[in-house]
């Protein structure tokens, strides 16, 4: 004759696969939120390559232009955007 006492048997079990699933749930939040993160880092470090880039190719074409005009303002500019993105 098999009796139950509340917590015993398959009660056991199910708390036990309830605790599973709550770590698992938590574990999964935390992967997507480090994901999330990553993207976001990846995101601000290519805005800011970007505009390293765009101020290198802007004070390049000003300095070009003062100098030797409009040749000398797209040499500079374009010399500017590879300097920048070295940087």
């Amino acid at each position: 004759m098999a009796s139950s006492y509340g917590l015993g048997g398959a009660g056991l079990a199910g708390t036990g696969q309830a605790m599973r699933r709550s770590a698992m749930s938590g574990l999964s939040q935390a992967a997507d939120m480090e994901q999330r993160r990553n993207m976001a880092n990846e995101q601000a470090e290519a805005a800011d390559e970007a505009g390293k880039m765009q101020l290198g190719a802007t004070v390049g074409a000003m300095a070009g232009m003062a100098a030797f005009g409009p040749v000398g303002a797209m040499i500079g500019g374009l010399a500017g955007a590879i300097g920048g993105s070295l940087f």
